[in-house]
């Protein structure tokens, strides 16, 4: 059997991007997939509308096509597949949130040692934004922001009357042809795949040209449940099931980089038990599964008065098109950290609101064609702060298709968490007002979104999982990259802030290969 320098499970945002780095320097990677090889050229039903089908729902996939339909069993791609692509960089704040704002927890770095490999990322994959020059929202090299729309203008106009501004959006979308890709041509369906490859995915942007180094090998449909340790504290690579068979397989490495997304990632770590770690592999600290710090959402639907009966037209673009930044941490408040906000998402495929629309008949189909250009979702994102009761584990007693147990996710809202929902709530309620808005809905709970911690990175060996490198602190040649190693969550999307980490490591399993100490 082969034995690679790198085994690395999962092909998301981290594995695809780790594995094209590695592979450009010459070291020998597999990558390990749950899931099968999808062509998102053909494969995903991203043009498609829900009165084609009978139930009005669309499936994620075409009809005998498949992926993307268990946590441990996505596609070769993984979630970069149907991200929504916003990449922002977290800022000095965000990485020392502790240090200035005495909550959460610090990074074991800060954004210089991190700003090298956000432009790297940015000059591979192409963001699309504008210089905006906010000292909590580092600018980037980026490609032309696209143009507001009429419902962005109405509620930058809001904001203003309130002191406040938003700024063009920040996407790994392509605003003009580049990188031999093509630019977004705004179907509005950017969660569904995207079939010409404007919008990043890991597999066609990053590791199918890194096939052509000879250095990389994908193996799809293999399920990893278990990273091997031998008696002398190595990983020596990973045990799977194969996706469709349930037949044994296993891969060699002289490394192994775990990448599958947060909480699968805790997952396989904690199933993998050994006589060194039977709580866990890493997990020395006890800390595996704790901080698990997921971003949460509010949301407040409304109808903006100045596109009320307006004609119909296409106006989806690739969702929204604008941002409302941070701008609570000058001002006095009695929480810590901060809260941002994405809004638009006008779109064909779902216009579910109608049903909280009064009436029957004609007049009601009148209400709900006049109100439909107007319809506007305001999504605020929160920054949960680590704290016991929430945390990642297994559920011993169900077991998935696999015969494994499923992850369990446990939150908890601190009081700091509910005083930012309350606040941001109240913000975006007012901004919609001032935007000249009529509120159909203001969600009452937070709803759990990005997924981060449960594998924490920091200095002490005592308090978390990996080191500043993502390197495990009990198994030297064990590294796990993803939103699982973040200690603080920001207010902001992670997924640029992953890839930029994913270079980081490569870049320093690369250098230790060389140097023999892998």
């Amino acid at each position: 059997m082969k034995t690679y320098d790198v085994v690395i499970v999962g092909s998301g945002a981290a594995g695809g991007t780790l594995a094209a780095h590695l592979a450009r320097t010459g070291v020998d990677v597999a990558v390990v997939e749950g899931g099968p090889k999808i062509n998102t050229r053909s494969d995903f039903n991203t043009h498609a509308m829900p009165w084609e089908f009978a139930n009005r729902q669309i499936p994620r996939m075409k009809a005998g096509k498949q992926g993307m339909d268990s946590e441990r069993a996505r596609g070769l791609g993984g979630k970069s597949l149907t991200w929504n692509a916003v990449a922002w960089r977290q800022s000095h704040r965000d990485f020392k949130g502790k240090s200035i704002e005495g909550a959460g927890e610090d990074w074991p770095i800060d954004y210089p040692d991190l700003a090298p490999y956000y432009e790297k990322i940015e000059r591979e994959v192409g963001v699309c934004g504008n210089y905006d020059g906010l000292r909590d929202l580092p600018d980037g090299i980026f490609l032309p922001p696209v143009p507001y729309k009429c419902s962005d203008k109405l509620i930058d106009n809001g904001a203003r009357k309130l002191g406040l501004r938003t700024i063009h959006v920040r996407k790994a979308t392509l605003s003009r042809p580049s990188f031999g890709r093509p630019a977004c041509h705004f179907c509005g369906n950017c969660m569904a795949g995207c079939d010409v490859v404007a919008k990043y995915n890991s597999y066609d942007v990053h590791m199918v040209p890194a096939l052509k180094t000879g250095k990389l090998e994908l193996i799809p449909n293999a399920v990893v449940r278990e990273v091997v340790v031998n008696s002398d504290n190595r990983v020596t690579g990973v045990k799977f099931l194969h996706r469709e068979t349930k037949a044994e397989g296993e891969v060699s490495g002289r490394a192994v980089v775990v990448s599958c997304a947060c909480v699968q990632s805790v997952a396989l770590l904690r199933m993998s038990k050994s006589r060194l770690y039977p709580g866990g592999l890493a997990n020395s600290s006890g800390h595996l599964g704790k901080h698990f710090i997921p971003h949460f959402t509010g949301g407040v639907e409304a109808f903006l008065h100045g596109l009320k009966g307006t004609p119909l037209k296409d106006d989806e673009g690739f969702l929204d098109h604008a941002y409302l930044p941070s701008f609570m941490h000058e001002r006095k408040r009695d929480y810590a950290r901060s809260f941002g906000a994405q809004f638009g998402y006008q779109n064909r495929r779902g216009v579910g609101w109608a049903r909280d629309i009064p009436g029957m008949g004609d007049s009601y189909k009148q209400v709900v064609k006049a109100n439909y250009p107007a319809f506007v979702v305001f999504s605020p994102y929160g920054e949960m702060i680590p704290n016991p009761k929430s945390f990642i584990d297994l559920d011993e007693n169900r077991k998935d298709e696999f015969g494994l147990p499923a992850a369990r996710r446990h939150v908890w809202w601190s009081d700091n968490d509910k005083k930012i929902f309350a606040d941001m709530q109240h913000w975006s309620e007012e901004i919609l007002r001032a935007a000249g808005a009529d509120i159909l809905q203001v969600y009452k709970e937070p709803r759990t979104n990005h997924e981060l911690g449960g594998a924490r990175m920091g200095s002490d060996p005592k308090t978390s999982v990996v080191n500043a490198q993502c390197q495990t602190h009990d198994v030297k040649n064990l590294y796990v990259v993803d939103g699982s190693v973040f200690p603080s969550a920001s207010e902001k999307n992670p997924t640029h802030t992953i890839m930029a980490l994913a270079a980081r490591v490569a870049e320093n399993i690369a250098d230790r290969m060389k140097k023999g100490e892998l």
